[in-house]
């Protein structure tokens, strides 16, 4: 029996060879994107943040030292009805040990769904969340996307959420 194609190329001198440098380009290229300001940098830093990209194994660690993120983010769908009601969509909080990584996904689509770069997806996301309450008993006239943050505190009692409205959707197929 034949071996497949992959494990061929992969045992031949060539396949080895291709193998290797593609794993010396990909660590070489994280290591260029998370070097501090510097000459060194500003030569390979933009070559190194492409590179990442392009291969898609970009990586983000504001979470940890020496600059962690210091700011709590929220984010919120404020649905209003014809009738005039109105009802609040969340992101669903996971538990925070076990099956965590479920709600991962949540908190990366998070960062999207505020960021400015990705405003392309604001009108989808709010048609999608008003797309949840269709069997409710007055159709959705309007979402509002919503930012919540907060500095967090060190000690003692957090400090209230600051918010504000970026991206409103009139839903057009209300009576």
């Amino acid at each position: 029996m034949t071996a497949p194609l992959s494990e061929r190329f992969e045992r031949s001198s060539l396949g080895q060879l291709i193998v290797s440098v593609a794993i010396v380009l990909v660590l070489l290229s994280e290591v260029g994107t998370h070097l501090p300001p510097s000459s060194l940098y500003r030569s390979v830093g933009p070559t190194a943040n492409q590179m990442v990209r392009v291969l898609m194994v970009q990586q983000a660690w504001g979470v940890f030292a020496p600059n962690p993120r210091t700011t709590s983010l929220q984010f919120e769908g404020r649905v209003t009805f014809a009738d005039g009601s109105t009802a609040v969509w969340t992101i669903a909080d996971g538990p925070t040990v076990r099956a965590n990584l479920r709600f991962y996904r949540w908190r990366k689509w998070l960062e999207r769904i505020r960021s400015d770069s990705y405003r392309d997806i604001w009108e989808p996301t709010a048609r999608w969340i008003a797309s949840l309450y269709d069997d409710e008993g007055s159709p959705v006239v309007r979402v509002d996307l919503v930012r919540r943050f907060r500095d967090n505190a060190l000690t003692g009692e957090q400090p209230p959420y600051k918010e504000f409205t970026y991206f409103t959707v009139d839903i057009d197929d209300a009576p």
